[in-house]
């Protein structure tokens, strides 16, 4: 933990409900919640919930609360921190429509963007990424933008040019990035560049043998993914850097764990040369842990480790130089006991 992050706190705790997918910004927090009833540890990992709820100078502030109708509760997509302190969500209401939008520090919401989708199709949240003060997301697998103040969208990608359906999000100054199902079989990483020139930086195109999720892109234009790999009979998740010419480099590896195991997606987290990631560690992957990993050094260092028997730890999260996580503590049978937020300065 020394190396990049200095003691954590705790920012906020609750035994009403679960927490998953934490943000941070510029002196706020923001997380999704799921009442303690209507999730199990699945919640954990998810990025989507239907509670969305800001911290801020002391005060926790609830931005959506919507009732479970359906499990698993997928009303709120997880926020993503921008620049001037704010978060970027997105909202589905199955059935009657949805929206993106940015929330700031102080709880207030404004929607930068109204579903296109056909109401009878909406089923959940739109994927949503940010850079500096605008807002990205996904609709009918087009890819568009808008400032957080709102205004009109731009398409940056059209569903013809993101080589298949996307999966994930990801922005920078560099530009955009996804993740997608590949139309011709496998997956790939896409990203669309400021100038709008747009190539796939990586693909496998055999998911019994790898499978791309969950990108981030640093500034310098670098993507970094989760890539899952299966043999003998075991999983395997790497985080590996794709540069700008395509050259891939491993960056972190998971434990070897049983190929029956649950996968859980998880999503890395980029802040000028660092990057965040939940990895499965200890003997058959029987622990969550947190690592942070300079890009430009190749160092890296375990912020936390928990045995999963006791604990699950969500995605972590970089920004305004801090690092955020929650820890969802568990009884010996695996209910909820406790959830706690907690914050961490990242060192230079």
């Amino acid at each position: 933990m020394a190396a990049f992050v200095s003691t954590p706190v705790v920012a906020y705790s609750t035994t009403a409900a679960w927490i998953a997918a934490p943000a941070i910004g510029t002196g706020s927090f923001a997380w999704l919640e799921v009442g303690k009833q209507d999730g199990d540890v699945r919640t954990v990992a998810a990025f989507r919930g239907d509670r969305l709820l800001v911290r801020s100078a002391g005060r926790t502030i609830p931005v959506v609360h919507e009732p479970c109708v359906t499990k698993p509760c997928n009303t709120v997509q997880a926020p993503v921190g921008e620049g001037d302190g704010s978060f970027a969500y997105a909202v589905a209401f199955p059935g009657t429509g949805g929206y993106v939008a940015n929330v700031n520090a102080g709880g207030t919401s404004n929607v930068v963007a109204e579903d296109q989708t056909d109401p009878h199709d909406i089923a959940t949240p739109h994927l949503v990424a940010a850079a500096g003060t605008t807002v990205v997301w996904v609709d009918n697998n087009t890819i568009y933008s808008a400032p957080n103040a709102g205004g009109a969208a731009t398409a940056l990608v059209a569903p013809e040019q993101a080589g298949g359906t996307i999966t994930s999000i990801a922005a920078s100054a560099a530009g955009v990035a996804w993740t997608a199902k590949a139309t011709a079989g496998g997956t790939l990483i896409g990203v669309r560049d400021t100038g709008g020139a747009i190539a796939t930086r990586a693909a496998e195109p055999d998911t019994g043998v790898a499978t791309l999720y969950s990108v981030g892109l640093a500034d310098d234009g670098t993507a970094v993914a989760v890539r899952r790999t299966l043999a003998k009979g075991k999983q395997q998740t790497a985080l590996v850097a794709y540069a700008t010419d395509g050259a891939a480099r491993t960056l972190l590896t998971s434990v070897p764990f049983g190929k029956r195991d649950p996968f859980e997606l998880t999503r890395p987290s980029v802040m000028g040369s660092r990057v965040a990631v939940r990895m499965r560690g200890g003997r058959g992957g029987v622990n969550d842990e947190l690592w942070v990993v300079d890009l430009v050094t190749g160092k890296s260092g375990r912020v936390t480790s928990v045995p999963r028997t006791e604990a699950r730890l969500t995605d972590p999260s970089l920004g305004g130089g801090r690092l955020v996580w929650a820890k969802d503590e568990l009884s010996s049978r695996g209910r909820l006991q406790r959830a706690r937020l907690y914050s961490a300065a990242v060192k230079p």
